[in-house]
């Protein structure tokens, strides 16, 4: 048995790309303990803080022309309609002390816990839990934030995702060692890459519930067919099939043989529209990038502007409603949450509500099948 502490060393020596052995997922005949993680507390504040977007149409928005003002502080990319949002704007104190509390408690977990010998879908599960909520707490201290790809990590000069922001078993890790030096490359499977939300719109979704061990292969699909079935996934340009820029980074763990590999991935998940431009196909480049905090004013620090009669309530942990004045929904979160809610009632009319993605996973571990999917 590779034990957790001697995997991480590897990962905190300069030159390591090695996985960290007390951080090397089990075998199924090595995962003996039976114990399965709790996370229920993380999807309370899921629940709370995620706003469902729901599924793309892979309608390209159309330009809207505002009068009255030059400032436009909504996000106009061709991806603003696409992927859950957390209302980072509405969060109280207490909800940011949780969220703090929170990651903490998973940080040290595996020094409370014999974390070699959990499941491979448990440990797993820990990593996107682990990642996920420090990426929500990183940009939620440094609220409000309009471009990820330009946020270093709180209280560092470091970007966001090479900042050495956790500490697990002794060992300081980056959220970038988290995906490409510990999941990548143990769990050689295309469907790992969606469990990361990175903050942006243009990334995989932020689920309103917590991964655990028992559904993550489940969630994963849903995830991955969310993805790849909107525009921030693929989508037709000059006859190139162009596709998330996430590809390219997970290519030689995830799709080593490029482009087959890829392209097979792809097939299996898209359908309608997304599937026609698959195979209609092309040379692929992995370029289409969005990197606009996925939130419901674009980081806007002018949140209480173009007040509606339509509020979003905020509620403190001892169920106190907020009184943030950025609780009066601004004019581009508003137009956002329209477009959602007319896109509901048009899929409730036609009966394609509540669509269900089915895949067979073939997997030798009885912990990784699963049978059905949520659209979260």
């Amino acid at each position: 048995m590779i034990d957790l502490i001697a995997a991480l060393a590897l990962i905190s020596t300069p030159a390591a790309d090695a996985v960290p052995p007390a951080l090397v997922r089990p075998q199924p005949t090595q995962a003996t303990s039976g114990q399965r993680i709790d996370y229920s507390a993380w999807t309370e504040l899921l629940q709370d803080i995620v706003f469902n977007v729901g599924l793309s149409d892979r309608t390209i928005p159309p330009t809207v022309i505002l009068t009255g003002t030059r400032i436009n502080t909504g996000n106009d990319s061709r991806y603003q309609y696409e992927g859950n949002r957390v209302v980072y704007h509405l969060m109280s104190d207490e909800y940011e002390a949780a969220i703090t509390e929170y990651r903490r408690d998973l940080e040290t977990l595996p020094d409370r816990i014999n974390f070699d010998r959990l499941s491979s879908n448990e440990q797993l599960a820990y990593w996107f839990n682990l990642h996920n909520v420090a990426v929500i707490e990183q940009i939620m201290l440094s609220y409000p934030v309009t471009r990820l790809n330009r946020l270093d990590a709180h209280g560092t000069n470091e970007s966001l995702y090479e900042a050495k922001i956790l500490t697990v078993a002794g060992v300081p890790l980056s959220l970038n060692d988290i995906r490409l030096h510990i999941v990548f490359p143990q769990w050689d499977d295309p469907r790992v890459m969606y469990g990361f939300f990175n903050g942006a719109i243009g990334g995989p979704n932020i689920r309103r519930r917590a991964y655990t061990g028992t559904t993550v292969w489940s969630d994963l699909d849903s995830n991955a067919a969310e993805f790849i079935n909107s525009l921030r996934g693929i989508e037709i340009d000059r006859r190139h099939l162009e596709i998330s820029h996430l590809y390219a980074e997970a290519r030689d763990d995830l799709f080593p043989d490029w482009p087959n590999d890829i392209e097979a991935h792809l097939r299996a998940y898209a359908q309608d529209g997304a599937a026609d431009e698959v195979r209609e196909g092309g040379p692929i480049e992995a370029d289409v990038e969005e990197w606009g905090v996925a939130d419901l004013i674009n980081g806007s620090r002018r949140c209480t502007g173009g007040a509606g009669d339509l509020q979003l309530q905020s509620y403190s942990a001892s169920g106190t409603r907020s009184s943030s004045p950025c609780a009066i929904m601004p004019t581009n979160a508003r137009i956002l949450v329209d477009f959602v809610i007319q896109r509901r009632l048009e899929l409730i009319r036609s009966g394609a509500y509540g669509r269900v993605f089915v895949r067979d996973i073939p997997t030798e571990d009885p912990d990784d099948v699963q049978t059905d999917n949520s659209e979260e």
